[in-house]
């Protein structure tokens, strides 16, 4: 009899639990995936990472929910190549691009590679780009052509389904200013109805709101706290530091207006209960900008305790803040110290999202390592190569002795940093330098194999586990370090194509009415 109240109290239930199991979220769903973008932000403008002018609650709250990366990079220290690294998990040097550029000639190699949208959304992601794209030239104007300010392969081309947003590098942050927004097959230009960085959060929020049932990928990149330094009266009056300058202050209130949108992203996650199933990766294109820059993008960002700015190889310049959240999966305030680079977004994302992951690329999942699956540094070697940038105090682009072909390298491994800086494309051990000493006055290019070679810029080494701010140079104490690390960047080096020179400017006459 027993056993007949069993079987019978079973038969009874199932249908129950067949519901229950029907409305219970499936573990096996596609997690939703966010990247939020800063640009310029400095290393040290964040509280998890030791900022004590700016609050940022938000930030704060999402580095203790999740992995806060101590030893992150970009994979270039200037806005193009560091967005063409993040969308396409490889090194922008394999595209021939070491510096920003704008025309279709010199981004060939760049529009024929697949980014990480494309995978998403061919793996059934709704797609959107929320603010900045700047990887279809630099016009923020209409374009003529319905293409709302990009000269080529605009975002919906590059496998988003959304984009809302500024189309160049940098633009004004006030209500009114000119956006563009990709609807019914073509781009519409409008004008914002709120402060940029504010109206950008609504918009993700937005988006969130109309994909609830996913999966999602959202690439939200705020142009703040990029210069020009707009900010509100509100953010500036709530940073109580009483010691920070004028621009200091706005430059905080900027910051503060990402937190807040941050946080809205998160609150709208957690209202739509979606926040346990949405990796969340924040971090930064470059270094900040600082104050030792071209006026358009200096902005007075802090990255101590490294050296160095927006356009350096040195820790200031390619060191970034890098953040994971996935309340799901990964544990909460975990600290992570290896390697690792804003190429390792891509397989990352796909291998969560089940996606294709193309054989070729730079980046390494980096789920194994935070699980603790894996030890050790996720990439044994970074390096870089970037077309040096002269200070504001020194030559304008373009003028005499400008020097746009010399490049700056570097190489991270393990707890050493070796640099070799004012270098020809392909510089060598013994490569001529692009200093003469003397007033500082650099070469044009035609004399630059003149230099004799005992003038060529040395190697310099710095152990980061001892120097973060690389002031003591330990080449000539360790040149078997030196020779290792330098063997190992020209091998990297060589796998590289050169730069596409920009189209010769051409000279229109015009006729005298």
């Amino acid at each position: 009899m027993k056993l007949t109240l069993t079987l019978l109290t079973a038969v009874l239930l199932a249908p129950l639990a067949a519901l229950h199991s029907a409305d219970a979220p499936k573990s096996a769903a596609k997690p939703n995936l966010v990247i939020i973008f800063t640009d310029d932000m400095g290393y040290a403008d964040i509280g998890a990472y030791g900022c004590k002018d700016i609050p940022t609650p938000h930030l704060d709250r999402l580095a203790a929910e999740g992995t806060r990366f101590t030893s992150a990079y970009t994979v270039a220290p200037i806005c193009v190549p560091s967005r063409m690294g993040l969308m396409s998990g490889k090194f922008p040097t394999r595209f021939g691009v070491f510096n920003n550029v704008y025309t279709p000639e010199e981004c060939q190699l760049w529009m024929q590679q697949t980014t990480l949208a494309d995978v998403l959304k061919a793996s059934g992601y709704r797609t959107a780009n929320v603010g900045k794209w700047h990887l279809s030239g630099n016009s923020s104007g209409h374009s003529g052509d319905d293409l709302g300010g990009f000269l080529f392969k605009p975002p919906h081309e590059r496998g988003f389904d959304e984009f809302v947003g500024i189309t160049g590098g940098m633009h004004t942050f006030w209500k009114g200013t000119g956006l563009a927004r990709f609807k019914d097959g073509k781009y519409q230009r409008f004008d914002s109805p709120d402060y940029l960085t504010d109206f950008f959060g609504t918009e993700a929020c937005e988006f969130i709101q109309r994909q609830k049932d996913g999966p999602f990928f959202l690439y939200l990149a705020f142009n703040a706290p990029h210069a020009p330094l707009h900010s509100l009266d509100e953010d500036q009056a709530a940073i109580e530091a009483w010691y920070v300058s004028p621009d200091r202050r706005k430059y905080a209130a900027m910051v503060r207006a990402i937190d807040r949108n941050v946080g809205r992203v998160m609150d709208k996650l957690q209202e739509l209960g979606l926040a346990d199933n949405t990796l969340i990766v924040f971090t930064n294109d470059n270094g900040g900008g600082g104050n030792n820059a071209a006026m358009h993008t200096r902005n007075t960002a802090i990255n101590i305790p490294y050296r160095g700015h927006k356009f350096d190889v040195l820790e200031g310049g390619v060191r970034v803040p890098f953040i994971m959240r996935w309340p799901s999966q990964l544990p909460a305030g975990q600290t992570f110290d290896g390697i690792v680079s804003t190429v390792d977004v891509f397989p990352t994302f796909a291998k969560v999202a089940n996606a294709s992951v193309p054989g070729n690329l730079d980046g390494v999942d980096l789920m194994p390592y935070i699980k603790g699956e894996k030890a050790g540094h996720p990439h044994e070697n970074l390096c870089w190569q970037q077309r040096v940038w002269v200070r504001p105090n020194e030559r304008k682009p373009g003028g005499p002795g400008y020097p746009a072909l010399f490049y700056n390298l570097a190489i991270r491994s393990g707890k050493w940093k070796a640099i070799k800086l004012d270098q020809p494309f392909d510089g060598t051990d013994d490569s001529p330098a692009q200093e003469l000493y003397p007033n500082n006055v650099y070469p044009s290019q035609a004399s630059v194999d003149k230099i004799r070679p005992e003038d060529a810029r040395p190697w310099e080494l710095y152990d980061l586990s001892r120097d973060p701010a690389e002031l003591n140079d330990l080449a000539t104490e360790f040149p078997e370090k030196v020779k290792e690390l330098s063997t190992a960047f020209f091998a990297w080096q060589k796998q590289m194509p050169k730069p596409v020179p920009p189209p010769a400017a051409t000279k229109t006459e015009t006729k005298q009415k």
